[in-house]
């Protein structure tokens, strides 16, 4: 009887590669654009599959294509955009705006370039200029802070734009000239805040995280005992003491982007702690918004 009853539930058991075509299709087109291409490499029959229009028009945001015709790229087929946006970024018609996806997501991500921030000190060529990029930079311009007593950075993005229940967090991207001035003697405060559609600012969100404080250059001896909880901002090389010529990332907090919240507007802030201070020598490439999940 028990061999039966094997032989039954065998007979019973479906393998992937025996369903029908359009099922696997659908199934490949709920992925990531990496599981299609692993899965393209398992048979011809995958490969046929995961290499059709159908699957990788269904990967794209829904709203991407005006994305893509707002960019100065000339739109590719659909695999072919997909690959390239996960792969590197599209900057957006006014060139100071680019966007990608995330590989093994495909979500949306987006860095606001230097232009499209608001400075506190007012007309950005006032106590900033606009400079020829640095090397790998994205932009065709980034800014360069000339002098300010008062440093105060903002950059905002609409939650219409980032990929639905993910997610987000923000990072500042910036450069230090070798004559920089100010930055480790006190340090700079980042933080995430919310604006809802009559554009009121919200408070107590459980997705923010508290502002952070950061140094920017490395202190000098004499201050080695201020902000001691503060944290040291590191750039990928660290094995490079000179922290001139390379961008360097800081994590100004996160944010949860929930279906039918009442979240219309992210505004993500850079200040410093310390008014009275001269500060100079710092360049910013952007403020970028990446998807953790």
């Amino acid at each position: 009887m028990l061999k039966m009853k094997n032989k039954k539930n065998k007979k019973r058991e479906t393998k992937l590669l025996d369903l029908p075509e359009g099922c696997l299709s659908q199934i490949l087109s709920l992925t990531t654009p990496s599981c299609v291409l692993r899965c393209s490499l398992v048979c011809k029959l995958l490969y046929s599959i995961a290499n059709s229009d159908f699957v990788w028009k269904k990967l794209v945001p829904s709203d991407l294509h005006p994305l893509v015709e707002r960019s100065s790229s000339t739109s590719p087929p659909t695999k072919h955009l997909v690959l390239l946006l996960c792969r590197s970024f599209i900057i957006l018609e006014d060139g100071h705006m680019s966007f990608s996806l995330n590989e093994w997501t495909g979500k949306k991500s987006y860095m606001i370039g230097a232009r499209r921030l608001t400075f506190a000190s007012g007309d950005m060529f006032g106590f900033w200029r606009g400079i020829l990029p640095k090397p790998k930079s994205r932009f065709s311009e980034v800014a360069e802070l000339i002098g300010v007593n008062e440093l105060h950075i903002t950059g905002r993005i609409s939650t219409q734009l980032l990929s639905p229940n993910t997610t987000y967090r923000m990072y500042f991207s910036f450069m230090l000239e070798a004559a920089s001035h100010g930055f480790d003697v006190y340090p700079v405060r980042v933080f995430v805040s919310r604006i809802d559609k009559n554009g009121s600012y919200l408070g107590g969100s459980s997705y923010n995280d508290a502002s952070k404080t950061f140094y920017l250059k490395p202190r000098r001896p004499m201050h080695a005992d201020m902000y001691g909880h503060v944290t040291h901002v590191e750039s990928e090389d660290t094995m490079d003491c000179d922290i001139s010529n390379r961008w360097m990332m800081i994590d100004m907090g996160k944010y949860f982007n929930q279906v039918d919240d009442n979240v219309d507007v992210l505004e993500m802030t850079l200040m410093g702690t310390e008014i009275g201070l001269r500060k100079s020598g710092l360049v910013v490439q952007g403020i970028e918004i990446l998807p953790v999940d």
